[in-house]
């Protein structure tokens, strides 16, 4: 006897009427295999045709101009960083933003705009790496509904700080980033004293989610992101797996919430629009750093579902620490 709420299992077709076989299950199977195979290589092909024809249209350096072609180059360079450490580890402005400060050299891009920037493109590309995570199975709802709340409250709330914030002139641009990027290292340095002292050493069970933990934890990470552009990946998920979540499921379930949570942050943008009329934008580098994010998105949800946890755990905090401290002592 089957018991309740077991799943049926899959009719075959040998035992099918005559006149209404079922679909054969390895042609179906085959069939998205292909389809995912297609996917996962006309993807980058067309993300390169982008940049390369972004470059192609890009005016020529010319003395005191902005180096355009140098900077779609190494821009495009971090988008792809960042896209695949986003599958991979769950960090995307955690190495976006700085990487693209550290670009330009010091005070020479606009905060503002590459905060701005990060929020709007998260939007359109995290659905492609979040969607991934979700067919792997690397995602939990239970986890995901207290981090969209909390993030989506975080996050809006956000833009509309740092818009008043430097409007009235309390902080200048580069304070806000160093604020978050000196709580992203805070945080990493716990996780890893943590995990020195095997207080990780034990998987959270999968029922077992304080909600207003995991919701606050998607406060405080969405308005770091909202003020800043970074923050979801190296402070949320590094906190989740400090509240000993399965980093396969923190990743996966934190980039689900992270679509809810820029989209937020963009409504937050635009209602925020007068307080950032100073922003100095380089529109040049919007669709390098879109396209090359993009790219990377399925093979890195594909390369987290091979690693083991504690390493997921390392490359996660360490890869943040280093571009929080890279990016103060720029």
């Amino acid at each position: 006897m089957s018991k309740v709420g077991s799943i049926p299992a899959v009719p075959d077709s040998s035992s099918a009427p005559s006149g209404q076989p079922f679909p054969p299950i390895g042609a179906s199977t085959s069939q998205r295999t292909t389809r995912g195979t297609a996917i996962a290589i006309a993807l980058p092909v067309l993300c390169v045709v982008a940049i390369v024809a972004t470059y192609l249209a890009a005016p020529a350096d010319a003395p005191g101009a902005p180096q355009e072609h140098y900077l779609i180059f190494w821009a495009t360079i971090v988008a792809l960083v960042a896209g695949l450490s986003s599958t991979a580890i769950g960090v995307y402005g955690g190495v976006l933003v700085p990487g693209l400060l550290v670009l330009r050299g010091p005070g020479a891009i606009d905060p503002a705009f590459i905060a701005a920037m990060s929020v709007f493109v998260q939007v359109v590309v995290i659905p492609i790496g979040a969607g991934t995570h979700y067919r792997l199975g690397n995602f939990s709802r239970k986890l995901a509904m207290p981090l969209i709340v909390g993030g989506m409250i975080g996050s809006f709330i956000g833009p509309l700080v740092g818009g008043y914030v430097l409007s009235n002139k309390v902080l200048g641009k580069p304070d806000l980033a160093h604020i978050v990027a000196v709580v992203i290292i805070a945080v990493g340095v716990l996780v890893l004293a943590t995990l020195r002292l095997g207080n990780l050493g034990t998987v959270r069970d999968e029922n077992d989610v304080p909600a207003v933990r995991v919701g606050g934890i998607g406060l405080v990470a969405g308005f770091a992101t909202g003020i800043s552009g970074a923050g979801w990946g190296p402070i949320g998920v590094k906190m989740l797996i400090l509240s000993r979540f399965d980093p396969r499921k923190a990743i996966g379930s934190s980039l689900v919430a992270r679509v809810f949570m820029a989209s937020a942050a963009v409504v937050a943008y635009v209602i925020a629009a007068t307080a950032f009329k100073g922003i100095q934008p380089d529109w040049w580098l919007v669709i390098p750093i879109l396209a090359g994010s993009v790219a990377p998105m399925i093979p890195g949800a594909l390369v987290v579902t091979r690693i083991g946890r504690e390493k997921a755990t390392v490359a996660i905090t360490f890869l943040s620490i280093g571009l929080a401290a890279w990016s103060l002592t720029q």
